[in-house]
């Protein structure tokens, strides 16, 4: 089951990354997932060598006017990097055109998605030499942020995360019961949880009690029910 939702996960993010990409006739993309802190956790791309990564990770992210760990952390939604470069250093933007020409590219317009105000993925879609800038094109921009962002949290990392902040939010369980629900959801046994967390059955009675009580339910079918009714299973 795990293997069937994994590779469903994955058609997804590609498929998003197709349609972003067909749909501003753009010949690579990068989509980053990102974690609480708002850094880079996971990454994918298309249309780009995966030595670009490499580099840009390297170091050469402190020279981007789009560089992900602070655009992630402003209020804009649509960043272009024809608009952010006139904030930045001009030798700064020279050293950036240097790497981007080194891979071919141009321009990029990054999307960036939220959840209760925090970043947790962004999209770059990246122009090849012979296009024209995304900042001049006439195009619903919010629109097709919106869609896109819409699509990704329907995503099985997405809706985990906004479970587990609705249970620490609203009925204040702790992440290591957090952890333990998301076991339970997946079927685990009382010893099977002990063993994955490193920890003794008895212990984890005590946090199965605490759930329980947390959530105003009566056993661990009840936990699985409940999530469901939220839509958060």
């Amino acid at each position: 089951m795990q293997m069937v939702e994994d590779c469903l996960s994955t058609a997804m993010i590609d498929e998003t990354l197709r349609f972003a990409a067909s749909s501003l006739h753009a010949p690579a993309t990068i989509f980053c997932w990102l974690d609480p802190n708002q850094r880079i956790a996971q990454y994918q791309t298309t249309g780009i060598p995966p030595c670009m990564m490499d580099d840009y990770l390297d170091g050469r992210y402190v020279h981007d006017p789009l560089n992900v760990y602070e655009i992630v952390g402003g209020t804009r939604d649509v960043a272009f990097l024809a608009t952010e470069r006139t904030c930045r250093p001009e030798a700064s933007n020279r050293m950036h055109d240097q790497f981007l020409q080194r891979y071919g590219i141009h321009d990029e317009v990054d999307f960036i998605f939220r959840l209760d105000g925090d970043a947790f993925a962004l999209l770059a879609v990246l122009n090849g030499p012979a296009e024209d800038s995304f900042a001049d094109r006439f195009f619903n921009w919010g629109a097709m942020r919106d869609y896109l962002e819409f699509t990704l949290k329907l995503h099985p990392r997405v809706r985990r995360a906004r479970q587990d902040m609705m249970l620490a939010s609203r009925f204040g369980l702790t992440p290591r019961e957090i952890q333990v629900v998301d076991l339970l959801k997946n079927g685990a046994s009382n010893l099977a949880v002990a063993q994955i967390m490193g920890i003794g059955v008895a212990t984890v009675k005590t946090y199965v009690i605490n759930i329980l009580n947390k959530l105003g339910v009566e056993n661990r079918a009840a936990i699985i029910a409940f999530l469901a009714q939220m839509k958060l299973a």
